[in-house]
């Protein structure tokens, strides 16, 4: 079962070398200025990343911050609950 409470805490205290571990482990290749992006915009906002519905949020966030193509690659991440399992 999933704790929201503790994948929160984890997520907050998610690394930008953990997220790059978890993205190349993916064969998903983003810069490392736009993975820190990222890791900003998730940090700030952990409930999407545990809750579908407000995936397409995130995304938003994402691309307005960084660019569709930079969105579209990390997207499996999200879609494909790749962090979740990660940070289980």
């Amino acid at each position: 079962m999933l704790n929201l409470y503790h994948m929160n805490h984890r997520i907050q205290n998610l690394s930008l070398k953990v997220l790059r571990r978890i993205c190349k482990s993916h064969d998903i290749v983003i810069a490392d200025g736009d993975l820190k992006i990222i890791l900003h915009i998730i940090k700030n906002n952990p409930y999407p990343v545990l809750n579908d519905e407000y995936e397409p949020i995130l995304l938003f966030e994402i691309t307005r911050e960084t660019s569709d193509q930079v969105c579209n690659t990390f997207k499996p991440i999200l879609e494909k609950d790749y962090l979740i399992q990660e940070m289980e």
